[in-house]
């Protein structure tokens, strides 16, 4: 792995930081290079697949996201380029009308030559098609190498598609002339039409390259096969390396039309002149040249030419691979001569290329012209050196108008005239370089004119130079040189350049020595970074040594330093200047440094200078007085610090370390400050040690008297150096403070030292980042180790601890005006503490005019504004200061005031509002402060808007609700938005008093339930609320209709953490919940989907995650996850047939398996090891064609690495898989996003959509459903996919049963209201096994942006962190009429903030809390405790942390991690030195947390943010929970980098890990105003459908509206369902379009009582309308609409159709009623059979279900079971009654009750499941009787009634004689006025009973004559008939209450 790049083995974790898109692997370092691309410095992956900036680790940006972000750094970068770029074109303009001028000539000679192409083609090919059929045989072998790849199919099949003819006829040994000729068209319509907007893949690319190149080859003539099959060979190796050198598919795009158009010239101008590359092939050859020798040198040149017109329309710069394909060329011609000739000229050539930006066609047309005039090499090369020195351009031109090419032709005596004429051109370019190096350099005009005659007096020299004279070693003075002396000396050094290298130094060269010499500001040089000519550094330093100084000259390489000694050692010579390199091991070091001029590297000189400043303490040696000369090459190598002569040495080897650190950090720094620091290190090394030794070192005092150290040589020459060079280089902040921390390491590293004195170290180390330079810091440290060491290090840590806990700064000063230093030095310690103590305790706030300077200096608001704040809040605070507020608490004088904006109105109502806070809230004991003034007037004096950032503690509660009050006494109702409902309750009942002096009414919406109370509440001038309530009460009044707030207008907003609600949440959407019932046929699939996906699980390597596929049996997940199509491999038994083979398993095992049974197969498995498996995946690869990657699990839980694939990914597919024990392995997935496609697939495909024919093997789903399960799928899958991820604890926890998310980056706030959507919240409640809600379809929404905007630019907000420059713009742009400032502290803020800590692990992570923490809340030596604050990124991770420390915290430990009052109420507690806070973000915003006087005393509340925060607004939020108010606190960051993302855990240090937390969060920002942009189309179309709403409203009756309204927010919310791709695509104008049809045809099939998304439901509700107003035909044709819509989900409607067919009572209504309730019945089945497939699948994932406990998840399925059984219990007997009622031929009747009915009340999930049957529409359950027959019973009893009456006459008429028979006839009577009341009390009667009862009674009667027994047997008929009616009464109520 170590020969790959880090990449290639990230798999999904390797992902663009913007898209988060999986990037491929990069495999190679070929594959991988650095470049600068669109000014950014990166690293280019696979060609420019995709990029990571240099330094910037996992900050990976695809191709698209990289090419699209568009920053300020990369428009600076642009402009300075674009700067460049004008310069360069001036200069070079004339050059640039050439190439314009050759571009069009030849831009007409392709539009000629294409023209010409059919007809020279076919005649062409004709006449030479014969030769060439052996050619095309050798070429094909060439393209047959592709013949796999697919993408050398796509370029034959585009190829086949242009030209008409099969791919097969494409062959080159085949082609007919015709064919050619197509092909070469084809191939010119894709290169320079279809490919240029969308460039093809770059293999294809490569493939279209060869094809090319292999036509090319045709065109040669006169060759043998052999010899053509080598030159074939050559030109692919030759095409090859340019396309290797290739930077970008763009590149290799230009190649291959370059390639093209080579390729029609060997075509279309085959007869043409010989090009240059030809003529210098011909003049440079020994010997006559045959074509198949010549051929790759015309190729390559006519090459060149092609790149050169392809390159010049893209880009001004020469690109890598023309000079690729020079240097082929210039190779190419150098071997057609057998002797070792030209290679310095075409060095030159390629120098002139790379360096003096000639392009490739003009430096070879100048060698063509120089060999044609030249015979000799060095003639040639002379002459080329001469064009570079002057630098020469293309289109140079002499005084009478000629070329350069010209000019040599013009020369008759080359050698000398064409140096002469350079020279004379060089001469008059004297003004022009004169006026750009005044820009340049800004110099006054003085020195330019001083350079001038410099100048032209050593050219005048240069005509007639004196023969001998030269310029000595030692022959000038030191000291400032005079004019003439420069003059003088100039002369002298361009003669001996002259001398020693044959030509003259150029006018730019005299120059830059003049401007290097005149701008030295040492007696000894000393330069930096500097760029200057090789020639006027060898001048230079040849002057400095003629003035006595020896100069040491650093380069990048040992190599460049030899050739730069050798090249210009002819020159030093000849001034008897000695020179030599540091890097010789024959000499020593003394002997190398008595040279004049040492060259040699910056590693080689740092370890010399060392040694020798060594030797110069240790043995007095004298000190080495050299100058030194560091070009700017050398200083991109120091992080490449090689110290290894150091390192031998034992003494030494610790400063080497010391020193390859800070060189490190060097690297890091922009060019300028690091030139600084270099410079500062080599004074330093230079410096005489002896002599600062003397000087008083802070350091090595300390160490000495606190400690009592003896220090060695070595570390007092270590830290000396370390010391002087914090000294030196001051003037880089950021490099002086790296040095004090390596300082200050190496100090505490010192062996013995005690733990008091590095305690000493840590601090002044933490002073040094904040308050104080590296210098004062030094400063400090020795002013306090001489003045106070008397008492160890105790006294001096009690200061330091002072300095600490109250951040004095350096500048900081006394009330007499004296600093920290002069104190020091004054007071006697005990004195010294006291007088701090006193002096920082009591420190002043900041007056009014320092607050309002502060202001000023931050440019942010206007002058008018800040004047007209100060005259108001002076005014006040004067008020305040004289008493005579006092006066002011005329409330209604306020009210009358308030609607002006004079200042002196202001005044006064800011009198009174002030006075009522002193009042009400502060009870008479403190007024609002200067900075709340000024708030409320910048708030005040506003009114489009504005937003404040006010320090964390500043009191913007106070701010609000003055400004509220203001708003209010102008007319205005305000709403205060909160980012937590505790918040707001608490505001408003804190603030309520003061509210109530104003008269105004305050309330919060927060906690209203009830819809009369959201009215009375929106009554109210000023209501707190979370954004979530207002936004949600907002859309009950205009979606729901419901009357919340009517009147309320949106009028004025105040934001309290205005950054949470505008940037964290700034695109979040509120919605009300919708349930609709037909999505619990959903459940179904949901509940498949989890049973699939539940089977995978995420693991994870040290650098990667995978997915981890279902465990099985090795042989069969092998087998399961290859392609045995080309294999022999037909069975999973194959596989354990190799495993034989190969001895992995022993002989028969494979057979053994195959005969046992399930049962005893784990078993026999358990035999194969994990190595034996492992092995057997190398075996396979030898069997089928795949790589196997594989790990197992070590003892961690991570995954180990055994083996990796062997192949090239790209070309031969990789698998990898994890081995588990016993025989087990499965398959490990990079990534879901491969699987989410196959599952929602496999998941489809057991899908049926009702109606249709039942397949039993198919789960059944009501076809309506079909296009919203199609479009949703596969996010369904990817959302249980996420499921498996999220962390209770984390992500949500569980409460009273219900999954509550967590909003756990920002705010920490259990989200109790919120669920998560698309399937997400039904997955995690799958699995935790809890009851499980239905899938909500959101259709009504409104977001925060809408919502702010209703306010129409009235929002005024606050806040502690308001955010960057970036995040202030984001909101400019939602919301243009707002306007942001910072408010200063009232008091300087004294946060100290400590280095943070970055662990590996998490018990390191622990540990360091726990230690800082102890450390922190414990007594010392120099303080007593302090209290502290743990904020933790999750719920777990604070419990955890809880744990940890409960035993170990002396004081109270409470843990925070609800935002419920009753938790809020246990932080509310004022802490006390002991205690300590855990808490999630929830106590990282808006908390006020209360610490003791003593925790105070003793440094404030410590704070530990235990997690790297999302963005530096909750960093700061968290960090703001302490030194509050002017209060003295520290914070600090512990983190772990295993709990970071993977993008982050590539960084090594804190700092690293924020930038890129910073840049991920700058990203964000700008990615969510494409969040925006779709945010605000759903708007627009939810505005548009409520438009629609509210005309059904309008036209629609009451008794219907309420299903109407259902019936079409359930359309809307499918088809917002349904179009989700289209609006993320933000297809407005489509969108919005179909949207309005199919809203119109929507709201027509209401009207008309239809379904708009053919649901049976739909109809039901229609149906239960008609029902309820008993219309039984309409409710008949409603439900049969239903029924005929989908019979197997239609229950509800068949057991409703039948109710209304029993009450048409039409004809054979009891035969109709009867079958439909039987469907009913079969429909019932369907609704039972789905939840017990969704029981069966929940069982499938449930461990409880194992144990045999049911969850709650299987008990509300079942319980859904069991209220299906009791409705089928109800049609069964209403079935078996209507077949009682039509075997009597009876009528019969339906008798309904609530459908809670059916079950008992007192069990509430029976009750549940009884209501979501309600909801889908069974609202009512019948029973059903037999009608009751009402005549015969009544006409018994009449005639019961006459038998009275007559008996009673009989009786008294007869006077006795008849009495018997009159009670007879009694007697009866009585007995049927019993029988017909029973009758009609019962409804049933039978004549043929009555009649039978009625013969037995009178027979007994005639029996029976006495008259007593007839008056017995008439009162025993009575009480008979009395019972029974009794009876029947009673059983006839039981019924009714049971129906009832």
């Amino acid at each position: 792995m170590g020969n790959k790049p880090s990449e290639c083995h990230m798999g999904d974790e390797l992902r663009c930081r913007i898209c988060y898109k999986v990037l491929p692997p990069c495999t190679s370092f070929d594959h991988l290079y650095q470049d600068t691309v669109r000014g950014q410095y990166v690293h280019v992956f696979n060609g420019g697949e995709y990029y990571r900036p240099v330094g910037k680790h996992g900050m990976y940006k695809c191709k698209n996201c990289f090419n699209k972000e568009i920053n300020d750094q990369e428009r600076e970068e642009r402009e300075r380029e674009k700067r460049e770029r004008e310069k360069r074109e001036r200069e070079e303009r004339e050059r640039e009308e050439e190439r314009q001028r050759r571009e069009k000539a030849l831009n007409q000679r392709l539009q000629e030559s294409q023209q010409q192409a059919k007809e020279q083609y076919e005649q062409h090919l004709r006449t030479n098609i014969s030769e060439q059929e052996s050619k095309r045989k050798v070429l094909k072998g060439h393209l047959d190498e592709f013949e796999s790849d697919g993408d050398r199919d796509d370029l034959l099949e585009s190829l086949s598609l242009k030209c008409g003819f099969e791919v097969a006829d494409l062959s080159l040994d085949e082609l007919s002339s015709d064919q050619l000729g197509k092909i070469l068209s084809a191939l010119d319509k894709l290169l320079f039409e279809e490919w240029i907007p969308a460039l093809p893949s770059l293999s294809t690319l490569q493939h279209a390259q060869v094809y090319i190149t292999e036509l090319c080859v045709l065109s040669v003539e006169t060759i043998e096969e052999e010899s053509l099959q080598m030159l074939c060979d050559h030109m692919q190796f030759l095409v090859g390396s340019i396309s290797q050198s290739a930077c970008s598919a763009a590149d290799s795009f230009l190649l291959t039309q370059a390639l093209y158009l080579t390729m029609m010239h060997f075509f279309t101008d085959s007869n043409s002149s010989d090009t240059d590359a030809v003529l210098i092939a011909k003049q440079w050859a020994e010997d006559e040249l045959s074509a198949g020798l010549l051929f790759p040198t015309e190729f390559l040149g006519i090459l060149i030419s092609s790149l050169q017109n392809a390159v010049e329309r893209e880009s001004v710069f020469t690109l890598k691979m023309e000079i690729k394909t020079l240097k082929l060329l210039l190779s190419t011609l150098m071997d057609l001569n057998t002797k070792e000739t030209h290679s310095e000229s075409t060095g030159m050539v390629l120098r002139l290329v790379k360096e003096n930006q000639w392009t490739p066609m003009e430096a070879l047309n100048l060698l063509q012209r120089l060999s044609q005039k030249c015979e000799q090499e060095a003639s040639i090369t002379g002459l080329l050196t001469l064009v570079k020195v002057y630098d020469v351009s293309p289109d140079w031109r002499d005084d009478s108008g000629r070329s350069l090419t010209e000019a040599i032709d013009f020369a008759e005596n080359i050698n000398e005239d064409f140096p002469k004429i350079l020279r004379k051109s060089d001469e008059r370019n004297l003004l022009a370089a004169l006026a750009e190096l005044k820009l340049s350099q800004n110099l006054d005009d003085s020195m330019i004119e001083m350079i001038k005659n410099i100048t032209k007096n050593v050219l005048m020299y240069s005509e007639h130079p004196e023969k001998h004279s030269t310029c000595m070693k030692d022959s000038i003075k030191s000291g400032s040189l005079s004019t003439d002396d420069l003059q003088s000396c100039l002369s002298l050094l361009c003669k001996a350049v002259f001398d020693s290298k044959g030509w003259w130094p150029s006018v730019k060269h005299m120059l830059q020595w003049c401007v290097m010499l005149l701008k030295e500001k040492t007696q000894v040089p000393q330069l930096v970074g500097t760029t200057a000519d090789q020639c006027v550094l060898a001048m230079y330093a040849a002057l400095q040594v003629c003035r006595g100084n020896k100069l040491d000259i650093v380069l990048n390489s040992d190599i460049q330093s030899d050739e730069r000694m050798k090249e210009w050692s002819g020159f030093y010579t000849s001034l008897g200047i000695s020179f030599n390199t540091n890097k010789t091991t024959e000499t020593s070091s003394q002997e190398v440094y008595e040279a004049d001029i040492v060259y040699g590297t910056f590693s080689d000189f740092v370890s010399d200078y060392i040694q020798h400043s060594k030797e110069v303490m240790g043995k007095g040696v004298p000190q080495l007085p050299r100058g030194f000369l560091i070009e700017e090459q050398s200083l991109d190598s120091l992080e490449n610090l090689d110290l290894s002569k150091l390192t031998s040495k034992d003494l030494l080897m610790f400063g080497a370390q010391v020193l390859q650190n800070i060189m490190q950090r060097y690297k890091s720094l922009e060019m300028k400050p690091r030139k600084q620091c270099v410079k500062a290190l080599f004074q330093v090394l230079h410096s005489n040690m002896n002599k600062d030794l003397n000087t008083e070192s802070p350091i090595s005092n300390i160490l000495t008297k606190v400690s009592g150290q003896t220090l060695q040589s070595n570390e007092i020459f270590i830290l000396t150096i370390l010391e002087n060079l914090v000294r030196v280089v001051c003037g880089e902040a950021e490099a002086g403070r790296w040095c004090l921390e390596d300082l200050l390491s190496c100090a505490r590293q010192i062996q013995g030292l005690n733990e008091e004195t590095k305690q000493i170290f840590e601090t002044v180390l933490n002073l040094s980042r904040h308050a104080w330079s590296p210098v004062e810091t030094l400063n400090l440290l020795g002013a306090l180790t001489q003045h106070h060491s008397t008492e160890g290090c105790t006294s001096i840590m009690k200061v330091l601890h002072l300095l600490e806990t109250y951040q004095v700064s350096s500048t900081w000063t006394d009330d007499s005006n004296q600093t920290l230093l002069d104190l020091l030095g004054s007071y006697q310690t005990k004195n010294l503490i006291q007088h701090l103590d006193k002096s920082l305790k009591d420190e002043k706030s900041k007056t009014i005019d320092m607050l309002f300077e502060e202001m000023r200096q931050m440019k942010d608001i206007d002058e008018q504004t800040l004047t007209d704040s100060y005259s108001i809040v002076n005014h006040v605070t004067n008020l305040i200061q004289s008493g005579e507020i006092k006066k002011y608490k005329d409330v209604e004088r306020a009210k009358t005031l308030s609607q002006s904006m004079d200042k002196e109105n202001l005044q006064e109502i800011l009198a009174v509002l002030c006075s009522a806070v002193h009042q009400h809230m502060a009870e008479g004991k403190w007024w609002p402060r200067a900075t709340q003034m000024i708030s409320w007037c910048l708030l005040a004096l506003s009114d489009t808007g504005k937003l404040l950032e006010m320090g964390t503690g500043e009191g913007k509660s106070c701010v609000i609700a003055m400004l509220a009050v203001l708003r209010v006494l102008r007319g205005e109702k305000v709403d205060v938005v909160s980012s937590s409902s505790v918040l707001c309750q608490r505001d408003a009942e804190e603030w309520g008093k003061f509210f109530k002096h104003f008269g105004i009414t305050v309330d919060t919406n927060t906690n209203k339930t009830e819809d009369s109370e959201r009215k009375e509440c929106y009554q109210k001038d000023v209501i707190y609320g979370t954004i979530e309530t207002f936004a949600a009460d907002h859309l009950r009044q205009i979606f729901e209709m419901k009357d919340v707030r009517p009147d309320r207008k949106y009028q004025c907003i105040i934001i309290d953490e205005v950054d949470s609600l505008l940037l964290d949440q700034g695109v979040q959407l509120t919605y009300l919940s919708s349930p609709m019932v037909c999505m619990q046929h959903l459940n179904t699939i949901l509940a498949m989907i989890w049973g699939h996906v539940r089977q995978y699980a995420y693991v994870s390597s040290a650098h990667q995650t995978f997915v981890r596929g279902p465990p099985a049996s090795f042989f069969k997940a092998i087998f399961d996850s290859i392609d045995t199509e080309e294999t022999e491999i037909s069975d999973p038994m194959d596989i354990l047939r190799i495993a034989e083979e190969t001895n992995t398993v022993p002989k028969g095992f494979a057979e053994d398996i195959y005969k046992s049974k399930p049962d005893e197969l784990r078993n026999k498995l358990k035999s194969v090891s994990q190595v034996a498996v492992v092995n057997l995946f190398e075996e396979l690869e030898n069997y089928v064609p795949y790589g196997f990657t594989v790990y197992t699990v070590n003892e961690k839980g991570l995954l180990s690495l055994k083996k990796l694939s062997p192949y090239d990914k790209n070309s031969i597919p990789e698998l990898t898989f994890l081995v588990m024990e016993e025989g087990f392995c499965c398959s490990l997935y990079d990534s879901e996003e491969t699987l989410i496609d196959p599952i929602a697939d496999l998941i489809s495909e057991k899908i049926q959509y009702t109606p249709c024919t039942n397949n039993k093997d198919k789960i059944r789903i009501p076809g309506f459903l079909k296009k919203l399960i199609e479009t949703k799928m596969s996010v369904w899958t990817q959302n249980a996919f996420l499921a498996l991820q999220l962390r209770e604890g984390r992500d949500y926890v569980v409460e009273n049963k219900q999954v509550c998310p967590v909003d756990f980056r920002s705010t920490g706030i259990v989200e109790l209201n919120k669920k998560w959507g698309d399937g997400l919240q039904q997955f995690v409640e799958i699995k935790h096994q809890i009851k499980l809600s239905t899938i909500s379809t959101v259709t009504n929404y409104i977001s925060n942006v809408a919502f702010f905007e209703k306010y129409h630019g009235k929002i005024y907000g606050t806040t502690g962190t308001l955010g960057s420059e970036k995040d202030i713009l984001f909101l400019k742009n939602l919301y243009p009429n707002l306007t942001a400032c910072k408010m200063p502290a009232f008091n300087r803020k004294k946060l100290f903030e400590v280095q943070g800590i970055v662990t590996t692990s998490s018990e390191e992570w622990k540990s360091e809390i726990k230690n800082a923490v102890m450390a922190q809340i414990s007594k010392n030596s120099y303080r007593d405790g302090r209290a502290a604050l743990i904020i933790c990124e999750t719920i777990n991770k604070a419990k955890e942390i809880h744990d940890d420390l409960k035993s170990s915290v002396p004081g109270d430990i409470i843990l925070y991690c609800r935002s419920d009052k009753d938790s809020l109420s246990k932080i509310e507690k004022t802490l006390l030195p002991g205690d300590v806070i855990v808490a999630t973000n929830l106590a990282g915003r808006g908390t006020d947390i209360k610490v003791s006087k003593d925790v105070n005393n003793n440094g404030g509340l410590f704070v530990i943010l235990s997690f790297l925060s999302e963005n530096t607004r909750v960093e700061l939020q968290a960090f703001g929970r302490t030194a509050r108010k002017g209060k003295p606190g520290s914070a600090q960051i512990i983190m772990s980098t295993e709990h970071l993302q993977q993008g982050f855990k590539t960084g090594t240090s804190l700092e690293e890990a924020k930038s890129t937390r910073d840049t991920l969060a700058e990203e964000r920002i700008s990615c969510m105003m494409n969040d925006v942009h779709e945010m605000k189309l759903r708007e627009e179309l939810f505005s548009d459908y409520c438009n629609t709403l509210q005309e059904v409203h309008k036209i629609t009756g009451e008794d219907e509206k309420s299903v109407v309204v259902a019936i079409m927010n359930e359309f809307w919310g499918i088809w917002l369902q349904t179009k989700s791709e289209d609006i993320d695509q933000l297809k407005r104008d489509e969108l919005k379009q179909s949207l309005k049809v199919d809203l119109a045809e929507a709201k027509s099939q209401s009207e008309n009582q239809e379904s708009p998304c053919s649901s049976i439901y739909h109809f039901v509700k229609f149906g239960n309308l008609a029902l309820d107003d008993k219309k039984w035909d309409l409710g008949v044709k409603l439900f049969q609409k239903a029924m005929n819509q989908d019979e197997s989900w239609a229950a509800i409607a068949f057991y409703n159709h039948a109710y209304c067919t029993i009450m048409q009572r039409k004809d054979n209504y009891l035969s109709k009623a009867r079958e439909d309730l039987e469907k009913a019945a079969e429909s019932l089945q369907c609704l039972n059979e789905e939840s017990w497939i969704c029981l069966q699948f929940v069982k499938m994932g449930s461990v409880e279900s194992a144990k045999n406990e049911q969850t709650s998840l299987e008990k509300q399925f079942t319980t859904r079971c069991n209220m299906y059984e009791f409705w089928g219990k109800n049609i069964s007997e209403a079935i078996e009654k209507l077949d009682e009622i039509k075997e009597k031929h009876r009528n019969a009747v339906a008798k309904k009750s609530p459908v809670f009915s059916l079950v008992s009340s007192s069990d509430e999930e029976l009750q549940v499941e009884a209501y979501n049957l309600y909801n889908g529409g069974l609202q009512y359950a019948f029973a059903v009787e037999q009608e009751p027959s009402y005549w015969g019973a009544s006409l018994v009893f009449f005639l019961g009634v006459l038998q009275i009456v007559a008996g009673v006459l009989l009786a008294v008429f007869t006077c006795g004689t008849l009495a018997q028979v009159g009670i007879g006839l009694i007697t009866e009577g009585i007995s049927d006025c019993i029988y017909g009341i029973e009758a009609l009390v019962t409804g049933e009667f039978s004549w043929k009973d009555w009649a039978i009862q009625k013969a037995i009674s009178i027979g007994v009667s005639l029996l029976t004559a006495g008259v007593g027994k007839l008056i017995s047997k008439g009162f025993k008929a009575c009480q008979n008939g009395i019972e029974r009616f009794r009876q029947k009464a009673q059983s006839t109520s039981k019924v009714n209450l049971q129906t009832g």
